[in-house]
This record gives C-alpha cells, sequence and structure tokens, in this order.
C-alpha cells in the first residue's frame, strides 16, 4: 500500500494538537500517522505542503533554462508559444513549460474564460490592431506608420490581414470587400467595433451606422451588429485575432523594417497563412480545413462584378434646378427645387435621392471646375427652349455677319455647346458693333483677320477679339480706285454705238 501523501489540512491538525499538548503517541492513534512523521513537524525539520510547492527547482530543464530571456521577450510583447517554440519545443511540452513559468511569475497565468460557440457563416469580427507596423521609403528616407486591419470567421476563426495607409472610410470599407473575397462569401452578421467609420452615433440598443458602411453592407448582404463600447468582450475573437497576428508578426520579422506598404501585405499574408494551416494541438484540424470543410458553404454568395465605394451628402436644389456636388453642378428635376435631397457619390456616377427614390443620375464629372451636368428633361420649359434655341439663334447670327466667325462658333458649339455659348454671343455682339461702327466692307476684312489671328495663336476669348478688332481700326485703309465703267444698257437706244459708252473716273467728266 502506497503512502499518503501529507496535504496541508493534515500537517495543520498535527501542528495544532502539539501546540495543545497531546503527546506524539496519541497524536499518532488519533490521525493514524507515524511517530517519525509527528516528530519531524515538532522539531521543525518537516515544512508545509505550500512551502514545498514554492520552494520546488523543478525539472533539469527549467533550472538550465534562461528565465530572465524569457521574461524579457515576454515583455516585448512576444507570445509564450512561440518562445517555447523556439527555444523550448525539443525539451519539453507547451503545458509543462507554461506550468514552470507561472510557477515562477503567477501574475500572467489567464483568468478563466467562456468559451461561445457560433454556427457556420454566422458570424464576423473585424476591427484595426492597436499597434502600427513601421515602413521606410528608401527615396526619401521617411517612416510611416501602417495601420492593419484583421477580421476572423466565428466558426472556422480563419483569420484575414491587410495594411494600409490609415483607417479613413474608404480604406475601411475596402478591406472589408477584400476580406469577404478571401474569405470566398459573406457570413450574416459583421461585427465591428465603433469606429466613426463604421458607426456615426454609438448607442446601446440602437447605433447609427455609417451610410457608406451600411450601403457596403446592403450589398454584400450582411448585417452590422456594432460591439458596445468598452467592451473587448463582445468581439473577443478578433482581439485575440490580433494579438495572434501581430505578435507571430513581430517575432518572424523582429530586427527587419519593411520598405513598403506591399512588403506589408505579402508579410502579413504569410502570417495568416502560417496561422490558418496550422492545426489544432487538441483537434488535429486546422483553421482552413475547418472553414472548407464546414464553413464555406455556409456563407452567402459573394456579389456579382466589383463593389464600387460610395460617400453620402444632403444637399438643397437650389431655383436652377442644380445641386452643386465636388465643386461642380449637376441637374435635378423642376418639381424638387427648394427640396433638401440624398445625393449618393461614387467614383463614375452621381445618383439623387428624394425620399427613397432616385430622381437624377449623372456621370461623376471629374473636372472639379464649376461645370454644370444637364439634363434638359429636368429643366422648366423656357430653360429648355433656351438651352435649344438659343445655340442656333447665334450661329444663324453669325452666318449673316461673317461666314469665316460662323465657321469659328460652329466648331466651339462641337467642343463644348453650353460652356461656349455666351462666348459666342460676345462675338456676335462685338462683330454687329463694328458694323456699325466702319461699315459692312472693311468690318467683314477685320473680323476674317481677327479671328485668323485666334486660331493661329488658339486664343479664342472676346476681349483678346475686341483689342484685334481695336487695332485693325486704327490703321489707315489702303487707296482703292474708284474708277467705275459704266456697261452699255441694251434697254436702250444706240447701244450699239460705242460713241455712247461714258468712262467716268475721279479727274475727268465726259459726256456727249
Amino acid at each position: 500500500m502506497s503512502r499518503e501523501v501529507m496535504s496541508m489540512d493534515r500537517f495543520t491538525e498535527i501542528k495544532r494538537q502539539l501546540e495543545i499538548g497531546i503527546s506524539v503517541n496519541q497524536i499518532c492513534r488519533n490521525l493514524n500517522c507515524s511517530d517519525r512523521t509527528v516528530r519531524l513537524i515538532r522539531d521543525n525539520k518537516m515544512t508545509s505542503p505550500v512551502d514545498r510547492k514554492n520552494n520546488f527547482t523543478g525539472p533539469i530543464w527549467s533550472e538550465q533554462a534562461d528565465w530572465q530571456l524569457v521574461m524579457r521577450e515576454v515583455v516585448e510583447g512576444h507570445a509564450l508559444k512561440l518562445i517555447w517554440e523556439e527555444r523550448f519545443a525539443k525539451h519539453v511540452g507547451y503545458k509543462a513549460f507554461l506550468d514552470q513559468f507561472h510557477k515562477k511569475h503567477p501574475e500572467y497565468r489567464m483568468s478563466p474564460s467562456v468559451h461561445r460557440y457560433f454556427a457556420p457563416g454566422e458570424r464576423c469580427e473585424v476591427d484595426y490592431a492597436g499597434d502600427t507596423i513601421a515602413w521606410i521609403d528608401l527615396s526619401t528616407g521617411q517612416f510611416f506608420e501602417s495601420q492593419v486591419f484583421i477580421g476572423i470567421l466565428g466558426f472556422s476563426q480563419k483569420i484575414f490581414a491587410e495594411a494600409t495607409t490609415d483607417q479613413k472610410g474608404q480604406n475601411f470599407v475596402q478591406s472589408h470587400t477584400r476580406m469577404y473575397n478571401s474569405f470566398g462569401g459573406v457570413p450574416w452578421l459583421t461585427v465591428p467595433d465603433c469606429l466613426k467609420q463604421g458607426v456615426s452615433r454609438t448607442h446601446l440598443y440602437d447605433p447609427n451606422i455609417n451610410k457608406s458602411y451600411q450601403a457596403m453592407a446592403i450589398d454584400f448582404g450582411t448585417a452590422i451588429a456594432p460591439a458596445r463600447p468598452a467592451k473587448p468582450k463582445d468581439k473577443s475573437l478578433v482581439e485575440g485575432a490580433v494579438k495572434i497576428v501581430i505578435r507571430l508578426y513581430r517575432w518572424r520579422y523582429r530586427g527587419r523594417i519593411a520598405t513598403s506598404l506591399v512588403e506589408i501585405n505579402v508579410r502579413l499574408t504569410e502570417v495568416t497563412q502560417i496561422i490558418n494551416t496550422r492545426p489544432h494541438t487538441r483537434f488535429k484540424i486546422s483553421r482552413d480545413e475547418s472553414w472548407l470543410k464546414q464553413e464555406k458553404q455556409a456563407l452567402r454568395a459573394l456579389p456579382e462584378g466589383s463593389y464600387e465605394y460610395a460617400t453620402f451628402k444632403t444637399a438643397t436644389i437650389h431655383d436652377d434646378c442644380y445641386i452643386a456636388v465636388d465643386d461642380s453642378y449637376y441637374s435635378c428635376p423642376k418639381q424638387y427645387r427648394r427640396e433638401k435631397v440624398n445625393v449618393k457619390i461614387t467614383d463614375l456616377k452621381i445618383e439623387v435621392f428624394y425620399d427613397l427614390n432616385r430622381i437624377a443620375l449623372h456621370l461623376h464629372n471629374k473636372n472639379k471646375s464649376g461645370e454644370r451636368v444637364t439634363d434638359l428633361s429636368h429643366l422648366p420649359a423656357n430653360a429648355q427652349a433656351y438651352h435649344e434655341a438659343t445655340p442656333q439663334n447665334t450661329l444663324s447670327q453669325a452666318k449673316f455677319l461673317s461666314a469665316d466667325l460662323y465657321s469659328l462658333i460652329e466648331e466651339l458649339f462641337k467642343e463644348n455647346t453650353l460652356w461656349n455659348l455666351r462666348r459666342a454671343i460676345g462675338l456676335v455682339r462685338k462683330s454687329r458693333s463694328e458694323i456699325e461702327k466702319i461699315g459692312n466692307v472693311r468690318a467683314k476684312e477685320n473680323i476674317k483677320t481677327a479671328v485668323e489671328k485666334m486660331r493661329l495663336f488658339n486664343k479664342f476669348r472676346v476681349a483678346y477679339f475686341e483689342e484685334i478688332l481695336s487695332q485693325l481700326r486704327l490703321q489707315v485703309p489702303q487707296a482703292t480706285s474708284t474708277k467705275i465703267e459704266r456697261q452699255p444698257n441694251p434697254n436702250l437706244r444706240h447701244t450699239g454705238d460705242a460713241q455712247l459708252a461714258l468712262v467716268i473716273d475721279n479727274e475727268t467728266l465726259t459726256t456727249n
């Protein structure tokens, strides 16, 4: 029969009976223990089980380990499992290594936790890592800090990670789209942190989701359920994923700094691949295998085509039926003048909504120079008549005044009718004024010369046109002969007689 191990309660009871004066033999009979044990305790030659546990030196490998180096790496933020893999995996198992470490540093012992279970395809949690990853531009020597976006599926716990330049709304939404593409589908629920890029107003029961973020969720068919403020356990999966990814990244690439954002993303892909393909120590199945066998088919299908990031703003339709968006103006139906509308802005188009109904659609003008993008059907009848008739009327006037001016205005209208309309009106007005001042014949010559000069210098401005005409007007016209040769009139008598021909010049007048 094996000897019973001395417990703390048994040790305390022996000490108590010795203190109240009970004899050694009586204690042996009372507690069924040997007299040697009682004497050792009486003579303070046997310590309590707690003292023996605290004074236990551990196995040989533990005595030979450099625990100061281990502690320094832990303080630097490296994971215990990574330290064990590199330094102790050949000598001892991970559980034994943890036991020895926690005996020496009990303050690092993890608190109890509750495991949460999620169905396949049910949940995805996203967050930015608190730590940034630095990289250096070799051409300038400047350092930059990249933000690390991390997402994790709830069931298989497959991890996605990428680095971006910042945490602004566009990068935040586009990181989601790349994450869904990496997962091969869309989870039913996406759980972000309460970032301004995702949640415009926090609330315990009814938070306001950012419009751009909500538009992305609608397009992909997922619901947004942000975690409560200051409640990291609401997204504990991604909190753990952040630690796993960042620690492994810093461990593998310690002492090596990246030279571009692309290089950081290549490294993050390698890190996540290692994590996702590593088999679980107990279940012997990796995150990728769990995702491929059970979760991928449970995810919602990805939408067709690539997602186009959109921003939203509120605008008021002015009396001229236009709204201002990105330093350009876009027309809206006349019946909605002075109404507030919602504007959806993408890289390709501008959509205007009133009470959830789309009332206007335009191509996005990228010039940002105050141009007007007009759909004539949006304007009142008189405005439509102005836009449609005025260019034709201007062309008709130009054709009557000068063929060269008509050709120039026609080319300007082909380039952009509305943009050059006021310029054409100015050219016609200055031409008419010139004819009134110096007469039709000379004015047409001056207009022709001015048009040729504007074409030569590719400078089509009314002020420049007026300046040229003024200079030409000041020039002295060349003397022209006033000699008139009268032709015979066949309706008069004696038209065959050459003597009846009259010749009139400036100097002599001869009559028969």
